[in-house]
């Protein structure tokens, strides 16, 4: 993809090993995070979990362009997520979002802060 990347930031779960986590949908059959390598989404109609009757829309990972943005996130669902930078390509806005969320085709995240 020719897109050009950009920091956003991006939610997480912390499973009880430690290990990162997508929080909504896995991606490639896996929830658990890797580092380091750019991640592309399968282009595919998904709905928000529990939202069977939902209108669907296309596969991204949720991220957020601005921390005021996500700290919004993080007062509407009122759990305990990490947030970390992270590099994205091919956005476009969440349809039906009230925290101003936004799909990213790709994904990079950062494996220590020297890889911003």
């Amino acid at each position: 993809m020719a897109s050009k990347k950009r920091r956003a930031w991006k939610a997480f779960r912390v499973d009880s090993k430690g290990r990162l986590r997508f929080m909504f949908h896995p991606h490639q059959g896996t929830t658990v995070v890797p580092f380091g390598v750019w991640l592309k989404t399968k282009a595919r109609w998904v709905r928000n979990p529990g939202k069977r009757r939902g209108k669907a829309f296309r596969s991204g990972f949720h991220c957020f362009l601005n921390k005021q943005r996500m700290a919004t996130f993080k007062k509407v669902t009122k759990k305990e997520y990490l947030v970390l930078p992270v590099w994205v390509r091919g956005l476009r806005p969440k349809p039906r979002t009230i925290v101003n969320a936004y799909l990213a085709q790709e994904l990079y995240v950062p494996r220590r802060r020297r890889d911003d």
